[in-house]
């Protein structure tokens, strides 16, 4: 006995060096995100894994937003906790945005994978990364592992194609996309928890490209194991689906012009949302597995996962077959789930946004915020995540305040519906949403560049969004409106403190300005003695204040962020759209890599009649993913020859070659 008890110090301490040192160390974090999820048509409810893995575990967010209801942008607000009108990263391809336009301007030499290798983390990022990511262009920075899916073959789910680590770029046949992410995962997390040395935590990012659409709009391209699931099952017939030209007359442009969908696209649209439901059973399976490998290493406990996706989707709502890019609630609010460390199982209807996630994945990782960038437009939503209650949250963290949502969009959209596909060119809007606590208020408040065209809807009343109150307002409506839109003049040029805390922008103008007199006596309580909510902005003596402010606008329809097409600006030195903190864009890359091989045509996707994925393959290891990998020769990349005169290895000679 005496000699267990001298023993049991040593015992402890091997302990806790072999099996529990990632228990003591700081959290790991794995982020899962999807491409093009939906929440309001009711995804979620199909996925047996982040239901009991995640969001029985955890806290589900009713009120997580996108700022940008597109993907480039989305993933750019997402690393580098700014908005898009901030990064000026604004369409999925030139001039508006994608990979090019974000490496050429800086930003990632000072975004979410570099600050968590500051904090002691390793890094890894699976999937897709950004549209035109291809095997002519530089690898992100940042990242200790990488393995990205390569264009143009981003979008072919049984063509799967990814450069690791700026390598050249490698081909999987005969498997299915999902798959071949499932199972990279599983062996970074391996390589991540059994390397020698001490032990760090890691950054995990998995990013699947299911449900996305093929190119050319057709639907997703589920594993074959899940080509048969939901039968009969097809988009959800809510009251916004296919209206009726009583409800349709409200909606702007493009969207207002389009006739009831005939019964040939309504069947295309629920072959789609069939096709959506089993394409996500493969990324189910990818959130099952990685939590059964953390729960059988003993990392479950100190692991935070959050599932979630770059922007939402429609199918046959407002009568637009299928798609993103509209401020309408099923494009901008999205599937959202968190577990980990001091969460508890609840459901929280506090406002958030992507903006959000990067400043709370440092404070995660414990980085003192003085060593955050400076630049965030967002706020760590960590004190409301670990708090009991959104009401604990209000009481203990007063950002949870924070009612608006500043959703915008520029350039072209399109409305995926197979050979029914159509493009629309102009569809930029600036959007603002109010949140309140409780749901007390909800409002829309649309902008579009089509003759400056307004929208309000009243988000609780008509969650739906199907009457636009400002086609014929009344004088209180007027009056709202007018705090709308001085809202929107703040939020859709915001940086920094003031994207935070709008309202306080607003409240300094008034006391700063020329109507003085006694400050009024309000209903409700004041901060800082002037408004910093809606509530408190309705009192009748701000009525003056509110009527004389600039309106939000455009003077045309662009595809790209122009300063001078959006002004005005409010406080005029919101001007500066955050460029002091990026580069000037210069070689931005054309279309040929994106969606087109190297001679300049349209690049061909594989058979899609074709299934991969099944239930041998569900089990499959590593070692057989390996064994079919072929590398791509250079003339497959779009190289020909060797750069003259490179006696480097063969792998950094093609990686100097540029677009033409």
């Amino acid at each position: 006995m005496a000699i267990l008890l001298c023993l049991l110090p040593l015992l402890l301490v091997l302990t806790l060096t072999t099996t529990g040192t990632h228990a003591t160390s700081k959290p790991n974090i794995i982020l899962i995100i999807s491409d093009d999820q939906d929440l309001h048509l009711g995804s979620l409810s199909y996925m047996p894994n982040v239901q009991s893995s995640i969001i029985s575990s955890g806290l589900l967010s009713t009120s997580h937003f996108g700022p940008t209801p597109l993907c480039c942008p989305a993933r750019a607000t997402l690393l580098r906790g700014q908005t898009a009108h901030n990064t000026n990263i604004t369409h999925v391809g030139p001039p508006g945005g994608a990979y090019r336009k974000f490496l050429n301007s800086g930003q990632m030499d000072s975004y979410l994978p570099v600050w968590l290798q500051e904090a002691g983390y390793r890094t890894g990022y699976l999937g897709k990364f950004m549209n035109g990511f291809n095997s002519r262009t530089p690898e992100p920075p940042g990242w200790d592992e990488q393995d990205l899916l390569t264009a143009p073959w981003i979008y072919d789910f049984n063509h799967v194609v990814m450069r690791r680590n700026g390598e050249k770029p490698v081909e999987y046949p005969g498997w299915h996309q999902t798959d071949v992410l499932r199972m990279k995962a599983l062996a970074l997390v391996e390589k991540f928890t059994e390397e020698d040395g001490e032990a760090k935590p890691f950054y995990l990012e998995i990013a699947p490209v299911s449900p996305h659409v093929r190119l050319g709009g057709f639907p997703t391209v589920p594993l074959e194991r899940h080509k048969n699931y939901f039968p009969g099952v097809g988009a959800p017939r809510m009251p916004n689906w296919n209206p009726p030209d009583y409800l349709h007359q409200g909606k702007p442009g493009w969207v207002g012009e389009l006739e009831q969908m005939s019964d040939d696209v309504i069947e295309m649209v629920d072959k789609s949302m069939r096709a959506r439901l089993q394409g996500l059973q493969g990324v189910d399976e990818i959130v099952d597995d990685v939590v059964e490998l953390l729960e059988k290493k003993g990392l479950l406990e100190n692991t935070y996962i959050i599932y979630t996706t770059d922007n939402g989707f429609h199918l046959g709502q407002h009568r637009v077959p299928g798609g993103k890019g509209l401020p309408y609630i099923s494009d901008v609010n999205l599937p959202f789930a968190v577990r980990g460390p001091g969460i508890s199982n609840r459901v929280s209807a506090t406002p958030q946004s992507h903006v959000d996630i990067a400043p709370t994945l440092l404070d995660i990782a414990g980085l003192p915020q003085e060593d955050w960038p400076e630049f965030f437009d967002g706020r760590s939503l960590l004190p409301e995540w670990q708090s009991a209650s959104d009401e604990e949250a209000l009481l203990t963290n007063h950002a949870v305040l924070r009612e608006e949502i500043n959703v915008e969009y520029w350039g072209s959209s399109t409305a995926p519906a197979g050979p029914y596909t159509k493009h629309y060119q102009e569809n930029s809007h600036k959007s603002l949403r109010l949140v309140a606590q409780g749901g007390k208020h909800g409002w829309l408040f649309n902008k579009w560049c089509m003759g400056n065209f307004t929208e309000l809807y009243d988000t609780v009343a008509d969650p739906y969004e199907l009457h636009n109150l400002a086609m014929k307002p009344d004088k209180e409506t007027k009056r709202l409106m007018s705090r709308l839109s001085g809202l929107l003049l703040v939020t859709k040029s915001c940086g920094m403190d003031t994207c935070r805390t709008p309202w306080s922008v607003l409240a300094e103008a008034y006391r700063n300005s020329a109507m003085t007199g006694p400050q009024p006596v309000l209903q409700v309580p004041l901060l800082e003695n002037t408004f910093g909510t809606l509530d408190q902005a309705m009192h009748s003596s701000y009525d003056d204040f509110f009527a004389q402010l600039p309106s939000p606008g455009f003077q045309f329809c662009l595809n790209y962020q122009s300063t001078s097409n959006e002004g005005p600006y409010f406080p005029p030195e919101s001007e500066d759209l955050g460029r002091r903190f990026r580069r000037a864009e210069a070689s931005i890359e054309s279309t040929e890599g994106m969606y087109y091989t190297t001679n300049g045509t349209l690049y061909v996707e594989s058979n899609p009649d074709e299934y991969f994925g099944d239930a041998q393959q569900r089990h499959a290891s590593i070692d057989e993913l390996h064994a079919i990998a072929r590398t791509l020769t250079n003339e497959e990349m779009g190289f020909e020859v060797k750069i003259e005169g490179c006696n480097a290895p063969d792998s950094a000679c093609w990686e100097l070659f540029e677009d033409d």
